[in-house]
């Protein structure tokens, strides 16, 4: 529903204001909890049972796409009201990345840590390969309302199979950690064990570049599609799905074949390959092209998404993980305030050009940190249980 929704809501909005500044500005407020909250949800794992969040903010989030669905069917939908169910899914989406990823390692065994989360990116990546072409199929012959229903029965059924897990059995290693009593203490304990740590910290840099220059580029996917490409909505679609699929087969190959001596070099070019993919993509005035530009750009983002929490979990005692993971999050909860530029940007010198900047400035911040830290290329990052 993630990736569905990005095709979709950039493209409604857009209909709806012909403005690229406020299809930004709805991807910051969809981003934008992941900053300010990411850090405090993490530290609220690691006391609380991550099961019952999974399964009361899926369900919360079904009662709103229920509510917007019906608004549009009525027609009485307005533009807050798309900014506060975008605001309220990224609350969500910014409990879900501590809490899930703090229990795939809570679970696995120590020698498959790589592989698990290696699958899970590719489970990820693969809902993108069909969400964006469904988002854009229904959105050109149905309605922005039939995305909203459709997003309800299915956190409808996240919530359930979370539910489920509540009577699973608990795994000794959730059994047995260790509270914490301050949420301030947890944040700072968080940024504390990552300063002290070069590859974390090195990681953590990327991971902000990356989500300042890299993945706002998406907001203006839309935007490209319907002012340069001159495409319909879903052949837009298809445009997000050859990256998911080229995500989902580099995700499958980390999951088979990453070696720990092989973590930090795959995280940083997969990097910059993508920022590089994405310059091209800002450059390109070929549908054809673009595609794939796209699908080669995906195995980069998969080598990133996948490296950076592997490299994180690899580098950080069961205890602080939760709270590591909401630092993690608040890097990634940079976004918004990249897809607020690119947006704003796009308004001033025009899409495609604010695509490149971002792209080439992308390519330099991510350069510099690996530059400082020459061996962080050379780290192996060690799995602790």
């Amino acid at each position: 529903m993630r990736w569905l929704e990005t095709l979709a809501l950039g493209v409604f909005v857009y209909d709806l204001t012909e403005s690229a500044f406020l299809v930004g500005f709805i991807g910051f407020l969809r981003m934008a909890p992941m900053l300010v909250l990411g850090a405090f949800i993490g530290a609220f794992a690691d006391r609380a049972n991550r099961r019952a969040i999974l399964a009361l903010t899926n369900l919360t989030l079904a009662v709103i796409y229920l509510t917007l669905g019906f608004l549009i069917l009525t027609d009485r939908i307005e533009l807050w009201h798309v900014a506060t169910g975008a605001f309220i899914a990224g609350v969500v989406w910014a409990t879900d990345f501590p809490v899930r990823r703090a229990m795939i390692a809570d679970t696995v065994p120590v020698d498959r840590v790589s592989s698990a989360f290696g699958v899970d990116m590719a489970s990820s990546n693969f809902s993108r390969v069909i969400g964006p072409i469904i988002g854009g199929a229904f959105l050109q012959e149905i309605g922005m309302q039939a995305v909203y229903f459709l997003g309800t029965g299915l956190f409808i059924v996240a919530s359930g199979l979370a539910f489920s897990m509540l009577i699973i059995r608990k795994t000794p290693t959730t059994a047995t950690r260790t509270p914490t009593t301050s949420s301030n203490y947890d944040l700072r304990a968080g940024v504390k064990h990552i300063i002290g740590d070069s590859v974390l910290l090195v990681t953590i840099i990327i991971t902000i570049t990356m989500n300042l220059f890299a993945f706002p580029y998406q907001q203006m996917v839309p935007v490209l599609g319907a002012e340069k490409l001159m495409i319909e909505p879903v052949y837009i679609g298809l445009l997000f799905s050859v990256e998911g699929l080229g995500a989902t087969l580099g995700a499958l190959t980390i999951a088979a074949a990453a070696q720990p001596r092989h973590f930090t070099r795959v995280y940083t070019y997969a990097s910059l390959g993508f920022l590089a993919v994405i310059a091209a993509f800002a450059l390109n005035p070929y549908y054809w092209l673009a595609l794939l530009l796209l699908f080669i750009g995906g195995f980069g983002m998969s080598g990133f998404g996948t490296m950076q929490s592997i490299i994180v979990v690899s580098s950080t005692r069961p205890e602080m993980r939760g709270r590591v993971l909401g630092v993690l999050a608040v890097a990634i909860g940079s976004g918004p305030i990249g897809a607020l530029h690119v947006g704003w940007l796009a308004t001033q010198i025009g899409t495609d050009t604010a695509v490149l900047a971002i792209a080439i400035t992308g390519i330099i911040l991510t350069a510099i940190p690996v530059i400082i830290f020459r061996k962080y290329l050379r780290s192996i990052p060690r799995y602790r249980r």
